[in-house]
């Protein structure tokens, strides 16, 4: 999850952690999940590997924040359970970009 402030690391290039993220992925079977705010987040999370199936907007507020942790509450859940992920969890931060997200 990233707000998109302060993207200036030093010592993690996009490439760096892409390669990362792809070992974590085909040695361990891991997930990963980018939510982004006010930035493209299907474009960044492409740029570290992680498919546009992945990838999502959120608002960085309040209600916003507190919808996007409570969806990877789900998330994580079903993951641990069934070594899956339904896109239907998503459904709910989509929502609430294209609902709230047109009026800022």
């Amino acid at each position: 999850i990233t707000d998109g402030e302060e993207n200036s690391s030093r010592e993690y290039s996009a490439e760096k952690v892409k390669v990362q993220i792809e070992r974590q992925k085909s040695k361990y079977n891991w997930e990963f999940i980018f939510l982004g705010a006010n930035i493209d987040a299907v474009h960044t999370a492409k740029q570290f590997g992680i498919g546009e199936d992945r990838a999502m907007d959120y608002i960085a507020d309040s209600e916003g924040t507190a919808l996007s942790y409570s969806v990877m509450i789900d998330v994580v859940s079903e993951y641990r359970k069934k070594t899956t992920i339904s896109d239907k969890h998503f459904d709910e931060i989509r929502k609430d970009v294209k609902k709230r997200g047109k009026k800022r």
